[in-house]
């Protein structure tokens, strides 16, 4: 288990097998007012913001679409 820092002293915690393409991305936590939970997220070029865990179960993915 590593960690990629998210800024504002937090971090997100994951396995060492996704850590080193996750960790070529610049992360940031996103607070979600309908859910009240906070997530690992990432703004794409073309302007789409990505949920890390999305991301890591296939969901979506870091590509411009």
């Amino acid at each position: 288990m590593k960690e990629i820092p998210l800024g504002y002293g937090l971090n997100a915690k994951v396995d060492d097998e996704d850590y080193d393409w996750l960790n070529k991305y610049e992360w940031y936590p996103y607070f979600d007012e309908q859910t009240g939970q906070t997530y690992a997220a990432h703004d794409t070029p073309d302007g789409r913001r990505v949920l890390m865990h999305n991301v890591i179960m296939g969901i979506d993915t870091l590509e411009d679409q």
